[in-house]
C-alpha cells in the first residue's frame, strides 16, 4: 500500500515526518508520497513560502528516507487542490494498488466540508492519525460515514485497493507550522521541531520573520 499526505508544508517539520514514519512502520507501507498543495481551498488557511520554497524545504526534509517521495502533481494543476481529484489521478497511473490517505483527527472532523468528500473513499482507504490537541465533535455525516467503513483489523487493507478506514496507533507531536512560523518570527527558531537543513533554509531565505 503507498501512504499518501498531504498538506501546504509551509514549513514541513517534525511532526509530519514523525506520522509518515510510523504508520509507513505499522502498516508496512511500501512508499508514502509527500504532495504538497499548489493553494489552501480553505479561506482560513494562508501559505506564506512560495511553491518552490516550500518544495525545497521538502526536499531537504526527505533526504534521508528512501522510502519517502514528493509528488508535484498539485503544484502543476491550475484548478484547486482538491484530494479527490489527486486521488483520482493517481488511480488512473497506479490501478489497483491500494492507497492510504493519512488524514489526522482534525481534518476527519471536518471532511463533510471537502469537496465531493464522499467519494475519497472510493479512490483511497482512509488512515486517521488521532490528535493530542482534537476535540472536535464529529458531525452526524462524519460519524456515519466513520460507522460505515470504519475497520479493526488493517491486514484487511491490502485486501482491497480502497473503500476502508482504519484508526492508527501512532502518537502525533504536538508540533504545527503556525507554532513554527509564530517562532521563527519573535527571533526564537524551533531547534528541534524541524530538520536542520529545514531550518537553516528557512533563516537563509528569511522566511516567517
Amino acid at each position: 500500500m503507498i501512504g499518501i499526505l498531504g498538506g501546504s508544508f509551509d514549513p514541513v517539520h517534525n511532526g509530519h515526518l514523525h506520522i509518515a514514519q510510523e504508520v509507513y512502520q505499522q502498516l508496512r507501507l511500501s512508499e508514502v508520497r509527500f504532495i504538497p498543495c499548489k493553494k489552501s481551498v480553505s479561506n482560513k488557511k494562508k501559505i506564506v513560502a512560495t511553491e518552490q520554497q516550500r518544495l525545497t524545504m521538502l526536499k531537504f526534509a526527505l533526504q534521508s528516507y528512501p522510502y519517502f517521495s514528493i509528488d508535484e502533481r498539485e503544484l502543476h494543476r491550475a484548478t484547486p487542490s482538491y484530494m479527490v481529484e489527486t486521488l483520482a489521478s493517481l488511480r488512473l497511473e497506479l490501478g489497483n494498488t491500494s492507497l492510504g490517505l493519512i488524514l489526522g483527527a482534525d481534518n476527519l472532523a471536518s471532511l463533510d466540508h471537502w469537496h465531493q468528500w464522499n467519494s475519497i473513499i472510493n479512490y483511497a482507504h482512509l488512515l486517521i492519525v488521532p490528535r493530542p490537541s482534537h476535540k472536535k465533535a464529529y458531525s452526524k455525516k462524519v460519524h456515519t460515514f466513520i460507522e460505515k467503513y470504519q475497520i479493526q483489523d488493517p491486514a484487511l487493507l491490502a485486501q482491497q485497493s480502497s473503500g476502508f478506514l482504519y484508526m492508527t496507533h501512532v502518537k502525533a507531536l504536538p508540533i504545527s507550522a503556525t507554532f513554527i512560523r509564530k517562532a521563527i518570527a519573535s527571533g526564537n527558531p524551533p531547534v528541534g521541531s524541524l530538520p536542520t537543513t529545514v531550518l537553516d533554509y528557512i533563516l537563509e531565505q528569511k522566511l516567517y520573520l
